[in-house]
């Protein structure tokens, strides 16, 4: 579920949002400058902000750019060999899950997002036919946050290590249901500085699901989310 998001804000509308709230912001000057219409899938590289001191988070966060899939640290092999799933971590196991428990306790970030997609399967679906995508946005499209965990770890095909991330999920908003029985906490940023306090509530604060009305689901075709540039070169 949530294996497609979008981050329709450059890093200066994410610099501005920080410094209403007098958090400093680092920018990575070699993060992806990919278009701001284009959807984010797994395996892609994408913006997640993590805490430059995990114990004060509130000194100052760094933007960067990571592989959206975690490859946890005891995977030795090649990057490929890793097959789980491992794009989100669901609330319920997130602290005790050996693919993401250690980077529950140390390593949390933030992964902004102005809307995400979920697919369905529309009345007369049948296997094999395409499913509805839905796009579920809030008013107002402000930049929001998921609830973000990130690894370090040294498949055999980076010499160097690779970074990578997840975030949290759990039962689906009222919003959602009739589309999915999962949803990715969305959170604003006060709530997700919260989230990067790793002496905080964790996720203890995600288990109350948001009440109806919270979200808008739109049924939105890939092509409508291209932009006119985009479409003509289909």
């Amino acid at each position: 579920m949530c294996n497609e998001y979008l981050k329709r804000a450059a890093a200066t509308d994410l610099a501005e949002l920080f410094s209403e709230y007098g958090v400093p912001l680092r920018i990575d000057e070699a993060a992806s400058n990919r278009s701001l219409d284009e959807p984010i899938r797994p395996t892609e590289r994408a913006t997640i902000l993590r805490p430059i001191d995990p114990a004060q988070p509130q000194n100052g966060l760094e933007m960067l750019d990571l592989r959206w899939w975690l490859v946890p640290a005891f995977h030795k092999g090649p990057v490929k060999d890793w097959r789980a799933m491992s794009t989100n971590a669901r609330i319920e196991t997130a602290d005790t899950s050996p693919a993401f428990k250690d980077a529950y306790r140390r390593r949390r970030c933030l992964v902004p997002l102005t809307s995400f997609i979920e697919y369905s399967e529309p009345a007369g679906w049948k296997k094999g036919q395409p499913k509805q995508r839905n796009e579920i946005s809030w008013a107002g499209e402000d930049i929001r946050f998921f609830a973000g965990l990130w690894e370090r770890s040294a498949p055999t095909d980076f010499p160097h290590g690779l970074e990578s991330f997840a975030f949290i999920t759990g039962p689906a908003p009222a919003d959602m249901a009739t589309i999915h029985d999962r949803g990715p906490p969305v959170l604003t940023l006060r709530q997700g500085l919260a989230w990067l306090d790793l002496k905080g509530s964790g996720k203890a604060a995600f288990k109350t699901p948001p009440p109806a009305g919270t979200f808008d689901v739109q049924v939105r075709p890939r092509e409508q989310l291209m932009s006119p540039e985009m479409r003509r070169l289909l």
